[in-house]
């Protein structure tokens, strides 16, 4: 899998193939999608207001399952 982040714009890859893309500056609303669909109560901000800069987080353990990584490269554009 390979993630792209460039200024708001987010593209993932897997296995070769783009399986979705994201631009965050379309998402203006706190509660309405770019398409008129509701936006879940929980996110408190619409997505073209939230920084393109931060801390990146792997989850995973939930339960009793395991989890792993491998693999993880990290660099600038």
């Amino acid at each position: 899998m390979r993630i792209k982040c460039a200024g708001q714009h987010i593209m993932v890859i897997l296995n070769g193939k783009k399986v979705t893309e994201m631009d965050m500056s379309k998402w203006i609303s706190g509660t309405k999608n770019p398409d008129g669909s509701d936006i879940p109560s929980w996110l408190p901000k619409p997505f073209a207001e939230l920084p393109t800069k931060g801390f990146i987080g792997l989850q995973g353990k939930h339960g009793d399952s395991l989890i792993w990584f491998r693999n993880i490269k990290i660099r600038s554009l």
